[in-house]
């Protein structure tokens, strides 16, 4: 397998790459399910992947959200009473 050069990656991942990740709160949902809703456009999402639950039992990662196909860094809070006031914050203007 070889390496690609820089020259070869399109122009746009390199500008998405340099952007700051969205911040969000998730909260644990019933049967293992992770719960957030998307500071882009304000739509929630159920992940139920395991590969990506996986990563999110390590308190806080990056992840590709299913709604608006932006990454965000997701940080998952202790399950209680307040599941429902989900809030995602957006660090661009």
């Amino acid at each position: 397998m070889s390496t690609q050069s820089w020259a070869t990656i399109h122009p746009s991942a390199l500008a998405d790459a340099g952007r700051p990740l969205q911040p969000v709160s998730a909260t644990w949902r019933a049967h293992g399910a992770v719960r957030y809703r998307c500071p882009i456009n304000g739509s929630f999402v159920l992940v139920t992947e395991s590969a990506a639950l996986t990563k999110l039992a390590r308190s806080r990662t990056r992840l590709r959200c299913a709604s608006c196909n932006e990454m965000h860094m997701i940080a998952c809070e202790a399950d209680d009473d307040t599941a429902d006031d989900i809030v995602g914050t957006s660090r661009s203007a």
